[in-house]
């Protein structure tokens, strides 16, 4: 047993971290939390604003200040907030619990999301100003911290051996056939992207003519037995997220959303229960409007459910769209796994976290009871939005790469189905990226 003396009001939140501590650290021991006059226990950490021991292991509180948007970088991978800093000799000077908890609950997210502020899944909106502490998955970081202060000053305390990384593969399947809605959205978007490019005309050039090319071709996005076939040969049986149409939808959705059903096509439900029956996974990708609505999230999943006769546990929104003070009630109430916590425009750790974990409720103190999934990584950052694709696909190598130093990473990567397709020609790294996953 471990024990907490503070001198915090609220434990809630501090309750909430170190229970995510024991599970993604693997910790075999429990964590108490007690008031700093409470009496005297064994194997104490105190956490408190002073120093009230010299003998004892301490961590500085900062008394959760709200965070800022600068972060100071302590290492190359560990960075804190200021505000969370002190230079008094404590153990550790800066407040990791209060850091680990902004990060892990996405604290910065929800308060701006009080302010009005949208974030929908776009790092660019987030109000954190250096995009770059992204790239690490600083609760992990922090946690290993804890546990080599733990393992200095109570050696008693034990840990279970570090896992093997998992990388759960996925595939939302936006597309079977090519839709005229893809093809508005697809102009749109690049027709932005070669205005952006207008000062280099042989790059504007290449990719106006690719956009045209886009718009006149008709290529199969028939893409199930490609991916089934090459994660067979390197047995891994990915997650399909699947859509489900409910009915009548308004112009958004029309434009945003899938277009197939699901319940109508033979071909696919075929496919999918041969998916199925091969090991692989379905989950509901649930529409954009979805994200917000209870009864149409629900509908969608019942009509999966029956056209599969199998239960539906997992879920990705659509879009990745996402509302602070709807979305995870309704994952909550309907799945057990989700994995809509990534970017739209940025690979990286959304919440600076590469294990599964149950989100915070910010409004009820507690956690979720359904697991998380970080999604970490899409075809679409690379392929999209990256400035240099050479670079974004070193990127993505690294990220990976930085799973195998942490005690039990589980994370999501995402290559949309019709990319295996000539529109797009996207496989290739994620080939590549299968190769690699035997290594870490």
């Amino acid at each position: 047993m471990l024990t907490i003396k503070t001198d915090i009001q609220n434990q809630a939140w501090l309750r909430y971290i170190l229970d995510e501590f024991i599970c993604i650290n693997l910790a075999t021991f429990d964590i108490r939390i007690q008031n700093v006059t409470d009496s005297n226990s064994e194997n104490v950490l105190y956490y408190t604003r002073n120093i009230l021991s010299h003998s004892h292991a301490s961590i500085y509180c900062s008394n959760s200040p709200n965070p800022g948007v600068h972060t100071v970088w302590l290492f190359d991978n560990l960075f804190v907030f200021p505000e969370t800093m002190t230079q008094e000799n404590f153990f550790l000077n800066y407040d990791l619990f209060w850091n680990a908890f902004v990060f892990l609950s996405r604290l910065e997210e929800y308060q701006a999301d009080l302010r009005g502020i949208k974030i929908t899944s776009y790092c660019s909106r987030h109000p954190r100003l250096d995009k770059s502490t992204f790239l690490i998955p600083i609760v992990n970081v922090l946690f290993n911290e804890l546990a080599a202060l733990i393992k200095q000053y109570f050696p008693e305390l034990k840990f279970h051996e570090k896992r093997k990384p998992f990388v759960q593969c996925s595939h939302d399947v936006d597309y079977i056939n090519k839709t005229f809605q893809l093809r508005i959205k697809h102009a749109v978007f690049h027709g932005y992207q070669s205005l952006k490019t207008i000062v280099q005309p042989k790059v504007c050039w290449r990719n106006i003519k690719k956009t045209v090319r886009f718009l006149v071709t008709n290529p199969s996005y028939w893409c199930f037995d490609y991916w089934a076939v090459l994660e067979k040969e390197h047995n891994i049986r990915s997650v399909f997220y699947i859509y489900a149409k409910s009915g009548e939808r308004r112009f958004k959705a029309w434009l945003i959303d899938p277009s197939y059903e699901v319940s109508t096509n033979e071909r696919l439900k075929n496919k999918l229960k041969e998916l199925l029956n091969d090991g692989f996974e379905i989950g509901l990708h649930g529409s954009y409007f979805s994200a917000v609505e209870e009864g149409l999230l629900k509908k969608e999943k019942q009509i999966l459910e029956s056209v599969l006769n199998h239960k539906i546990k997992k879920t990705r929104q659509h879009w990745l769209n996402y509302d602070e003070k709807i979305t995870p009630y309704l994952h909550e109430s309907l799945f057990q796994d989700d994995s809509t916590l990534g970017w739209n425009d940025q690979m990286g750790f959304r919440s600076g976290c590469a294990s599964q974990y149950r989100p915070f409720d910010h409004d009820n103190q507690r956690p979720f009871v359904y697991l998380e999934t970080p999604q970490i990584m899409m075809d679409s950052h690379i392929f999209d939005y990256a400035c240099d694709k050479n670079e974004a696909e070193k990127q993505a190598y690294e990220l990976l790469s930085k799973l195998s130093v942490f005690k039990a990473s589980y994370v999501s990567i995402s290559w949309h189905q019709r990319v295996f397709s000539d529109d797009y020609q996207w496989h290739k790294v994620y080939e590549h990226i299968l190769r690699k996953l035997h290594d870490i």
